[in-house]
């Protein structure tokens, strides 16, 4: 019966349109930061008015593990890719090769935590967050990582050992630090149901805030705790996020029902190399969250996030980190934003009662389960299927009499034109291969462009493209 009764929320949620689709890529120049709560309070904008698409990458030790030159060419290589957002640690407590000094062994703190801060460590980090503005890319910082369940990864020890004065007066001092910075989110916590150091973490907020009333904070909980709930009365906490172990729709789905609306993206799922993850496993987890409802998501992979830290060799497959930064699971996610670039894509609203996409969507909490979202505007549907299977989609809430249909390999990047059809009629596709596909239907109105270059399928009849270079690799 709950499971009904949320099916019921989210299908009458769906009907609620936001207004009408705001400018979609950002223009030559790059995001204009800071970033605020847009007008539908369902994305993240620029100062420009222009939605946030957030393509971010796990790069937790960025300012501790690797020094400036190696940092440089990590943030360089991320532009390149079409990242517009990295998720960091100001200080890092264990996953850095000399932890918690950073590469040329300053420490972050003098003595006591949070009351000590060295001069020399912030010099370093400033240095990395300004390149990062130098490129366009957003940081979402963490001045306090608790570390996970509260334990010796992070700082959640010395948190719980400072008084609220010195949490207050770090905040204070990072918040005056950095609120010239227009490219910060602040994140609070990190992998640790913050319950039992809120007080502290509260004291450090304010202390931000009392410097830095400029930038929007987000919480990083426990895994399986969206970003507020936790802190369900924090007027400071005006962004969301889920943080999951898998079957993102179904979280994003809860994330999406609150009201009033919150922006929300995917801080955390699971990363590329490890546990067994696979690029399906990478891709289904970002279009999931985007179909419904989220502004974006952070894609990660091991050992990048880490930057070839000692203490994080145990959680994934041995390799280098710069051999990783074009693996599978950047490219796709490259691909999935030249995807949503090239379409309204803050306009789409999720399908939660399947009045697009009608049969073929498989079983609610499974893994093949497909979601698709329509365009408020008319311009364009978009579903995505976790395995290949036939599917039946009406195009009634397409502008304009006509449609034209793609298949789109979301782990190529390539697409293959199905044809072009009366948007009265419901029809029933059926991939052109195994795997996971993306269906794109737009209205003839909008003269879209392909979602990505011809399908040109290697070796015998129907298989699938290797995925193209990265741009700007040799």
């Amino acid at each position: 019966m709950r499971l009904l009764a949320l099916l019921g929320a989210w299908a009458l949620a769906s009907l609620a349109l936001p207004a009408p689709a705001l400018p979609q890529a950002p223009p030559a120049g790059g995001y204009a930061f800071p970033l605020r709560v847009g007008p539908t309070g369902r994305h993240l904008v620029d100062q420009r008015g222009t939605p946030f698409l957030l393509i971010g990458d796990a790069a937790w030790s960025l300012i501790a593990q690797p020094g400036d030159s190696a940092a440089d060419a990590y943030l360089a290589d991320r532009q390149r890719l079409g990242f517009d957002a990295v998720l960091v640690n100001l200080i890092e407590h264990r996953f850095a090769t000399r932890a918690p000094a950073d590469a040329y062994g300053d420490r972050p703190f003098l003595g006591r935590a949070f009351a000590t801060p060295n001069e020399a460590y912030f010099a370093h980090a400033d240095r990395v967050i300004t390149d990062a503005a130098r490129r366009g890319i957003l940081v979402l910082l963490a001045p306090d990582y608790l570390g996970f369940g509260c334990g010796p990864e992070g700082w959640c020890a010395e948190t719980r050992a400072a008084s609220p004065l010195e949490m207050h007066a770090w905040g204070r001092y990072v918040g005056a630090r950095y609120r010239a910075y227009d490219n910060i989110v602040w994140v609070v916590g990190g992998d640790a149901d913050p319950t039992p150091v809120a007080a502290r973490l509260e004291a450090m907020v304010a202390g931000i805030r009392s410097a830095d009333p400029r930038h929007l904070f987000v919480a990083h909980n426990a895994r399986g705790q969206m970003g507020v709930a936790p802190w369900p009365r924090a007027a400071w906490l005006t962004v969301n996020d889920i943080y999951t172990g898998g079957l993102e729709y179904a979280d994003a789905g809860r994330a999406r029902a609150l009201a009033p609306p919150r922006p929300f993206f995917l801080v955390e799922a699971r990363y590329e190399n490890e546990h067994g993850t696979t690029p399906q496993t990478l891709r289904a987890q970002a279009y999931w969250t985007v179909l419904s409802g989220g502004f974006g998501q952070v894609f990660g992979n091991c050992p990048t996030w880490s930057f070839g830290a000692p203490e994080a060799a145990a959680f994934c497959r041995a390799g280098s980190w710069r051999d990783a930064l074009h693996a599978q699971g950047s490219m796709n996610m490259a691909f999935l934003r030249r995807l949503l670039e090239a379409r309204h894509w803050s306009s789409l609203v999720p399908d939660l009662a399947h009045a697009v996409l009608t049969a073929g969507y498989g079983t609610f909490g499974s893994s093949d389960y497909a979601t698709a979202a329509c365009a408020a505007d008319g311009s364009s549907l978009v579903a995505y299927l976790p395995t290949a299977r036939p599917v039946t989609v009406s195009g009634s809430r397409l502008a304009g009499s006509a449609m034209t249909a793609w298949w789109y390999d979301p782990g190529t990047g390539t697409a293959r034109r199905i044809g072009t059809f009366p948007t009265a009629a419901t029809r029933t596709f059926a991939p052109p291969a195994a795997g996971d596909w993306v269906l794109v239907m737009d209205s003839r109105r909008f003269a879209f462009p392909p979602p990505g270059p011809p399908w040109a399928p290697e070796g015998a009849e129907g298989a699938r493209a290797a995925p193209p270079p990265a741009r700007g690799a040799s």
